[in-house]
C-alpha cells in the first residue's frame, strides 16, 4: 500500500464525510504534481466498489492503469477504447470518446458504485454528459487541478455537491510538495488589443497570427539561454505552426528542439517525449498537448508563449513543470508578457494571488513569504492602536486582510469580457437584451453622458466605452456596484472589529467612488509622518486614510492634552 500523505488522507477523509450522508457528487481539487491519481485510487480502494474512470486521453488512461497496478494490485483493471471492451473488469478505464450510446447500454445505471470523472473541469462537455448521465453512482468523483472551465459553464451541474477538499498550490509549493517557482517575466513584441475573444480567451487564430513572428520567437529563445541553458524545458505555443515555429528558431541558434502535435502518431509522440527525458532533445514546444496527461518530473523550465486569459489553462502549463525530482526544488518559469491595455493576462500574480508579481529571478515562495508576515514596526503600531479592544493574533489576521484586498474596480477588462461572453452567446443574448428593454428606453443606443462618466470613473478607457451600447454600459456599472457593495461591506466590517462598531466608520468609508480609490502620495506623506508602517501606507483607500489621518491626529492631540 502507498503512503499516502497527510493533505490525500484529508482529501480521502472528506470524502467519507460526504458519503456518510448518502450518494455524493463532488470533486477533489489538487495542484498538478500532488497525486490526484494516487489520491482517489487509494479512495477507491478504501470502498472496494467497482470503478468507472473516465478520461479524454489515452495517456492518462495509461497513468490511472499504472497507479491502480501500483496501489490497489488485487483489483482486475479493462480498458475500453477504441477496439478494447473490456467491460467486465472490476475497475475499467475508459476514454470518453469511447463511450458511445452503444457500450453506454452494455452496463446498468447502478454497475458502478464509483465512478471517477479525470480532469474534470471538462465534464459540463455534451460528450462528457452523454456518460456520466447514464450512471447512478454511489460517488461520483472528479479529479482536477483547475476546477473552473472557460466558458463558465459551472462544474455544480455536474458536481452539484461542489468540492469536498482543495489543496492550494500555495501551500503545495510551502510544504514542499511542489518545486518553487523562479519567476521571469519577458517583454514580447506582439500587439494583443486587436485579437478578439471567443470563448474566454483569445481567439486561437487571430492569437497565432499575432505572436508568431520571427522576432517574438527570438525573443523566446534568447530568455531560454540568458536563464535557463542546458536545462529541460516545454514551450507552450498557441498552435500547432507556432510549435513548429519556435522548434526551427531554438534549433537555427544550436539549441536542439522537437515540436510534437496531436498529428503525430502516438509512438512519434511518446519517442519524443522520451528523447526529452533523457536529455537528447532538451527543448519541446506544444501546443495544447502538453497541458494534461504528460508527466515529466526532470522538466527544469517552463516556457510559457502563449498569452492567456485563462487561469485555468496559465495553471495547466505551469503545472507542466511543479512537479518535485531528485536534486530539483525550483523550476523557471518564462513568461512572454506581451502588450495590452484591452485584455488582462494570467500572470504567476494572479495564479498565486499574490498582491506584486516577484522580482525577477526570485522565488515565488519568498513574495510569498514577505506578504504574509507584518514587519516589527506594523505590529507596534498595531498594537499602540488597539492594545486592549481585539486580541493580538487576530488583529494581525485583520490587518493582513486589508492589506491583501485589492480594490474591486480597478480592472474594467473582467467586466469588459464578461460582455463579449455574452454577445458570443445568442440565449445569454437574447436573455439580456431582453431584460435591458424592461428596463431602459433605446437600449442599442450608445451610452448617456452619465453612463459614460462613471464607466470613466471605473477605469474605462473613453474609446472601450464608445464601443458600448445602452444596455451594456448598464450591465458593466451594474457588475461594478456589486463587486464595490460586496468589497466596501468587507473592508468596514474589519474596521469596525478593529476599531468598535461606531456609526462614523461605515458612513466614512462606503459613500462615494473616490473613497475607495488608492489612497493619495499627499495622504500616504501624511500618514508616514504619522508613524503607519509601509504596510498600511500601501494598502489604504482614500476614504480609509482620510478616516485613520483624523483618527491619529484626533489621538496625538488628546495625548498632549494630558501631558
Amino acid at each position: 500500500m502507498v503512503e499516502m500523505r497527510p493533505y490525500q488522507r484529508e482529501a480521502a477523509e472528506a470524502i467519507s464525510q460526504q458519503l456518510a450522508s448518502g450518494p455524493a457528487r463532488t470533486v477533489v481539487s489538487l495542484p498538478t504534481g500532488t497525486g490526484k491519481t494516487v489520491t482517489a485510487v487509494a479512495i477507491a480502494r478504501q470502498l472496494g466498489h467497482r470503478v468507472l474512470w473516465i478520461a479524454h486521453r489515452g495517456e492518462l488512461l495509461d497513468q490511472a492503469g499504472a497507479t491502480f497496478r501500483r496501489v490497489w494490485p488485487e483489483a482486475s483493471v479493462g480498458v475500453v477504447q477504441a477496439e478494447r471492451n473490456e467491460a467486465d473488469a472490476h475497475v475499467v478505464l475508459a476514454s470518453v470518446q469511447s463511450l458511445t450510446p452503444k457500450r453506454l447500454a452494455q452496463w446498468a445505471p447502478d454497475a458502478f458504485p464509483l465512478v471517477v470523472v479525470d480532469e474534470a473541469h471538462h465534464a459540463p462537455s455534451p460528450v462528457y454528459r452523454r456518460a456520466i448521465d447514464h450512471f447512478r453512482p454511489r460517488l461520483l468523483l472528479g479529479l482536477t487541478a483547475t476546477p473552473f472551465r472557460g466558458d463558465k459553464i459551472s462544474l455544480a451541474t455536474v458536481f452539484p455537491h461542489g468540492i469536498a477538499y482543495a489543496y492550494p498550490i500555495q501551500q503545495a509549493i510551502r510544504e514542499g510538495y511542489l518545486a518553487d517557482i523562479v519567476a521571469y517575466r519577458v517583454q514580447g513584441s506582439a500587439d494583443l488589443d486587436r485579437v478578439r475573444i471567443q470563448a474566454g480567451d483569445f481567439a486561437p487564430g487571430e492569437l497565432e497570427r499575432a505572436v508568431n513572428t520571427a522576432g517574438r520567437n527570438a525573443i523566446i529563445v534568447r530568455a531560454y539561454q540568458q536563464y535557463a541553458p542546458g536545462l529541460r524545458a516545454v514551450v507552450f505555443a498557441v498552435g500547432v505552426d507556432h510549435a513548429r515555429a519556435l522548434a526551427d528558431t531554438f534549433r537555427a541558434a544550436g539549441v536542439p528542439a522537437e515540436a510534437v502535435d496531436g498529428s503525430m502518431s502516438r509512438n512519434d509522440r511518446q519517442a519524443a517525449l522520451q528523447r526529452l527525458h533523457t536529455g537528447e532533445t532538451p527543448v519541446i514546444c506544444n501546443a495544447m498537448l502538453l497541458t494534461e496527461g504528460f508527466d515529466e518530473p526532470s522538466i527544469g523550465a517552463v516556457i510559457l508563449a502563449r498569452p492567456t486569459q485563462s487561469l485555468g489553462l496559465y495553471t495547466q502549463m505551469l503545472g507542466r513543470g511543479t512537479r518535485i525530482a531528485p536534486g530539483k526544488d525550483a523550476v523557471i518559469v518564462i513568461d512572454v508578457v506581451d502588450a495590452t491595455r484591452r485584455h488582462k493576462l494570467a500572470s504567476i500574480r494572479t495564479l498565486l494571488g499574490l498582491r506584486k508579481e516577484p522580482e525577477q529571478g526570485t522565488r515565488v515562495s519568498e513574495r510569498m513569504a514577505r506578504e504574509a508576515r507584518l514587519s516589527a514596526d506594523a505590529e507596534a503600531w498595531l498594537a499602540r492602536l488597539w492594545p486592549d479592544r481585539v486580541e493580538a493574533e487576530r488583529v494581525l489576521d485583520l490587518y493582513e486582510d486589508l492589506a491583501g484586498a485589492d480594490a474591486p474596480y480597478a480592472d474594467w477588462r473582467d467586466v469588459a469580457r464578461d460582455l463579449a461572453e455574452i454577445r458570443e452567446d445568442p440565449d445569454l443574448l437574447r436573455e439580456q437584451r431582453k431584460l435591458a428593454a424592461s428596463r431602459m428606453q433605446y437600449p442599442d443606443a450608445p451610452p448617456s453622458e452619465a453612463q459614460a462618466k462613471r464607466l470613466r470613473d471605473f477605469g474605462w478607457p473613453q474609446d472601450e466605452v464608445a464601443r458600448l451600447t445602452r444596455w451594456e454600459a448598464s450591465y458593466a456599472l451594474d457588475a461594478h456596484k456589486r463587486a464595490m457593495d460586496a468589497w466596501i461591506r468587507h473592508r468596514v466590517g474589519i474596521w469596525r472589529e478593529l476599531w468598535g462598531d461606531r456609526d462614523d466608520i461605515g458612513g466614512r468609508l462606503s459613500g462615494a467612488l473616490w473613497q475607495i480609490a488608492p489612497a493619495t502620495e499627499a495622504q500616504r506623506r501624511l500618514l508616514r509622518r504619522l508613524g503607519a508602517p509601509a504596510e498600511i501606507v500601501e494598502s489604504v483607500t482614500k476614504g480609509e486614510a482620510s478616516w485613520l489621518i483624523d483618527e491619529m491626529l484626533a489621538a496625538r492631540g488628546a495625548r498632549a492634552t494630558t501631558r
